[in-house]
Formats: structure tokens, sequence, C-alpha cells
């Protein structure tokens, strides 16, 4: 039986996307992304903690991302949906300590919000891909998709990451 790792994501660009090709010409497009969690720790303490995750992705999702950041679409601080397959990566530092890197090879993107959100702090969910007037899109490998409809809800104390 074949063992499949996926993962959900959703958060806030950390860097702005950057375009390579492989020796072999194929493009891929990656960034960094902050996935924020709060939470009350035992003393009753509100806690804030940060995972980081190095995205890629490939092909025609490439090809559309890359699309999205020359119009604005896709830049630091962005609220994004990713969803992809998931490794956790072991290396070493330049100091010789062991780190693991999240990577996650991503198989469909979402924006979250509108183009203004990183600058205005306002929002909206849902919407069709490819209306960028101001709501989210839906890309997935392949290409193109329609967002599903409605708001993605989350808990009220979800922060955006501090840059």
């Amino acid at each position: 039986m074949a063992s499949i790792s996926k993962i959900t994501l959703i958060g806030n660009l950390g860097r702005d996307p950057e375009t390579r090709y492989t020796p072999s010409g194929k493009l891929n497009v990656q960034f960094t992304m902050a996935v924020n969690r709060k939470f009350r720790d035992q003393g009753g303490n509100l806690q804030d903690r940060t995972n980081w995750f190095r995205v890629t992705a490939w092909g025609t999702l490439a090809e559309s991302m890359v699309k999205l950041a020359e119009q604005g679409w896709l830049a630091k601080g962005k609220l994004i949906y990713v969803e992809g397959r998931f490794e956790a990566r072991e290396y070493q530092d330049r100091d010789g300590q062991t780190r693991t890197s999240l990577d996650v090879n991503a198989t469909e993107l979402q924006l979250l919000g509108s183009r203004g959100d990183a600058m205005d702090g306002e929002g909206g969910f849902g919407g069709r891909s490819g209306d960028f007037g101001g709501q989210g899109g839906g890309y997935q490998r392949g290409g193109q998709r329609e967002a599903e409809g409605g708001e993605f809800g989350g808990p009220d104390d979800i922060d955006e990451v501090p840059f």
C-alpha cells in the first residue's frame, strides 16, 4: 500500500516568490510561508507560535504563480492557502547543527483576501479564480479551477505574520 503525505496550510508569504529553472529547463517557483498559531499555555498566558514552510510549485501551477506575482497578487505578506505533499528534511547548518526543513511540493494554491491585504488589512474570501477584482482565486496543478464558494472561517485569534 502506498503512503500519502498531504498537507493543507493557510498562512502568509514570508518573501516574494522566486522563479527558477532546473538544468533541464523545468520552471519552478519557491517561497517561504509562515503559519501562525495562538494558544493559551497552562498558566493562561497567550502564546504565539510560527512554523515556517518552504514551498515549491512546478509546471502550470508555477506558471500561474509567476503571472500572479507579476500582477502584485502574490507577494510577501499575502494570505494564501496551499495544498501539497509534505516532507520534513534534515540538514546540517553552517555550525554543524542538525536542522529540519519543512518542505511542501504544492499541488494547489488559493489566494485569500484582496490584492491590498498586506497594505490595508482588508480581506475577502471566495470568488472565482481569475476574477482579480479583489477576491481570492484558486489554482491547482493542471490549470485554473473555481474556488469553493462561501467564506473560509477559522479561529478569531489567528493573527498575521509580524513583519
